[in-house]
């Protein structure tokens, strides 16, 4: 049997969708679970899971959280803190 590069390629593509779609599975899974065991509602948890499946507002969290990790952002309790910072800088 023969295969082609471009069947080889869409081989390759659809294998990647199934490790990819059972990994977010595997996430979902395990966040409703953390989610039922701390008390979220169920709207909470219906918009974490529709955050969870929305690739691109994904990548800009993930972006925002390294932002934050890195120190380009920070983050206040109150705006009294917030104040404060900027006064000090």
């Amino acid at each position: 049997m023969l295969i082609t590069a471009g069947a080889h390629d869409e081989s390759m593509a659809r294998t990647e969708q199934i490790v990819t779609d059972r990994k977010t599975m595997r996430e979902l899974v395990e966040f409703m679970e953390e989610a039922v065991r701390e008390g979220l509602t169920k709207e909470e948890i219906a918009s974490q899971v529709d955050l969870m499946l929305d690739a691109a507002a994904r990548g800009r969290l993930e972006r925002s959280l390294k932002e934050a990790r890195s120190g380009k952002v920070r983050r206040f309790k109150n705006a009294d803190e917030m104040i404060a910072a900027l006064h000090k800088d």
